[in-house]
C-alpha cells in the first residue's frame, strides 16, 4: 500500500506566526508635548542618519528594512506607527549566540544576516513504515523552509499600527498589549516609575517591550528595555531599545540553528 501525504513543515514557532508589514496611506505624526525630540524626516531617514543618534548605529535594521521584500515601502508609507528600534549590538548577540551553539554541535560555517536571505525551498523526504512483514505504508513529506518570511516575522515584531507613547501607555495603567504587525502576534509594552524612598512619582522613567509568547506566567516572559523613548519622526514614534537587548527575544538561536542542514538532517 502506498500512500502521499503532503506536509508543509513551517518553521515559524507558534509565537512568532506569520507575521508581515501592511501599507498604509501617507500622513504625519503629530508633535505633542509627550515628545523627547523630533526629527524633521522619516523613520527610515531617522535611522540612517547617523548624525542623528551619534552614540547608537542601526545598520543591521537598515540592511534588512532595504533587503526584506516590500518591508522599506511599508514603513515608508504606514502612518502613524511606532517602532522599537534595534541597535546594531542587539544583532550581534543574537548572531554570536546562534554561530556559539552552531559551532558547539558541529553545524556549519558562522552565519550572518545576509544568508538568511536566500529564496524558499522545500526538502522531500520519504517515510517507509513497516505494516506486516510483507506490506509497507510509503508517505512522502514535503518540508518548506522560508528563512527570509522567519527574518521578516521578527523584525515586524518589533513595529505597530499606532501611536503608543510612554505618556499614553501610563494613562491606562501602564500596559497595553497590541497586535504587531502581523496576522495575529500580539506583544506587550509597559511603562511606569520605579518606586524611589517608597514613593513612585519620585522613581525613573521605564519602558520596554515584552514577548510573552502567549503565556500568563510572568517568568516566562522576555523583556526589551527601552533606553530613549518618544522621539517623533514624520511618519512614526520611535523608541531606541537597550543595547543589551538580544534581536529575537531569545528566539532568533532556535529559529535559524539547523540552516544548512535541511538535506543532511532528511537523508540520516
Amino acid at each position: 500500500m502506498k500512500q502521499i501525504l503532503l506536509k508543509n513543515v513551517i518553521l515559524f514557532m507558534a509565537v512568532c506566526g506569520l507575521f508581515s508589514c501592511q501599507e498604509y496611506e501617507i500622513g504625519e505624526v503629530p508633535t505633542t508635548k509627550a515628545a523627547t525630540e523630533t526629527y524633521e524626516g522619516t523613520l527610515y531617514a531617522y535611522l540612517a542618519d547617523k548624525d542623528a543618534h551619534p552614540q547608537v548605529t542601526f545598520d543591521s535594521l537598515l540592511f534588512l528594512i532595504d533587503s526584506l521584500p516590500g518591508l522599506k515601502d511599508s514603513l515608508e508609507r504606514h502612518v502613524p506607527m511606532t517602532v522599537f528600534a534595534i541597535p546594531d549590538p542587539c544583532f550581534e548577540k543574537a548572531l554570536y549566540a546562534l554561530n556559539r551553539y552552531r559551532s558547539s554541535y558541529e553545524l556549519g560555517d558562522e552565519l550572518s544576516l545576509k544568508d538568511f536571505l536566500i529564496e524558499p525551498f522545500t526538502v522531500w523526504d520519504t517515510i517507509i513504515n513497516q505494516i506486516t512483514t510483507e506490506e509497507f505504508d510509503t508517505i512522502v513529506v514535503a518540508r518548506n523552509y522560508d528563512y527570509r518570511r522567519l527574518l521578516d516575522s521578527l523584525v515586524c515584531s518589533y513595529c505597530f499600527d499606532g501611536e503608543y507613547t510612554m505618556q499614553n501607555i501610563s494613562e491606562v495603567g501602564g500596559a497595553v498589549e497590541p497586535v504587531a504587525l502581523t496576522f495575529g502576534h500580539q506583544m506587550r509594552m509597559e511603562s511606569g516609575r520605579i518606586s524611589a524612598s517608597g514613593a513612585e512619582e519620585l522613581g525613573s522613567r521605564y519602558m520596554r517591550l515584552v514577548e510573552t509568547s502567549g503565556s500568563k506566567v510572568t517568568t516566562q516572559w522576555v523583556n526589551a528595555e527601552v533606553e530613549t523613548f518618544n522621539l517623533a519622526t514624520s511618519n512614526a514614534w520611535v523608541h531606541i531599545l537597550s543595547k543589551e537587548h538580544e534581536f529575537g527575544f531569545n528566539n532568533f538561536e532556535q529559529l535559524f540553528y539547523n540552516y544548512g542542514n535541511e538535506k543532511k538532517k532528511v537523508e540520516e
